[in-house]
């Protein structure tokens, strides 16, 4: 058994996103010519408070469209349990590791609980022991990956590419960092919210009082 750490990498995202954001969204007031300035390249102090300020309002009026025109790319590393709850945000486009073409044959993967107590400690890896068994045995025995499969766990690692518009980020984040959402999945977006939002603060800054309790 190869114990996983939970992780979020964000691999690509809009340059310059709240920029861009900015012009995109000025051409529905007829103002781009208030994000003229004397500074060369847009991003001194005031330019960024006029931008701040200007983004914050369509946030605030739920003006959200305008950010879909941004996007985002992140490679996950949990497991597939958490994987199944990510995949029900419909609005952007997943690409997982999959358990019919991968063979564990070097140790199975997994990412460890967050244990409340010893007794479940030892509960789970004697499980993982025996799950870890007869995956082997069947293996050994040349059954089909897509078969041996059945008696892998939920905590199986897995790597999960996410690709969504900061729209949809927003959405996923508000729902991830709630309370009431796994706690695992809550350490996964508060990653994931840490990694975004630098590219576009006014967005998504204001999330961080979600997880305060974390």
């Amino acid at each position: 058994m190869i114990e996983v750490e939970q992780s979020a990498t964000l691999v690509q995202v809009t340059p310059d996103a709240d920029r861009m954001l900015e012009r995109i969204a000025r051409v529905c007031y007829d103002s781009e010519d208030k994000m003229a300035c004397d500074c060369d390249d847009g991003n001194c102090d005031a330019c960024r408070a006029r931008r701040d300020k200007f983004l914050g309002g369509l946030r605030e009026r739920r003006h959200d469209s305008v950010f879909e025109h941004a996007v985002a790319t992140f490679l996950l590393v949990t497991d597939r349990g958490i994987t199944h709850e990510i995949v029900r945000h419909r609005l952007a486009s997943f690409t997982q590791s999959s358990t019919r073409y991968i063979k564990y044959e070097e140790g199975m993967p997994v990412v460890r609980p967050l244990f409340t107590s010893a007794l479940e400690e030892a509960a789970w890896r004697d499980a993982m022991r025996a799950a870890e068994t007869a995956y082997r045995t069947m293996l050994d025995n040349k059954v089909p990956a897509q078969n041996a499969r059945d008696v892998l766990p939920t905590c199986t690692a897995a790597k999960l590419f996410v690709t969504a518009n900061f729209r949809e980020w927003r959405h996923i984040l508000k729902l991830r960092l709630a309370r009431g959402a796994h706690p695992k999945i809550r350490l996964l977006a508060r990653d994931i919210w840490q990694k975004i939002t630098p590219h576009c603060p006014v967005y998504f800054s204001d999330l961080e009082k979600e997880f305060a309790d974390l």
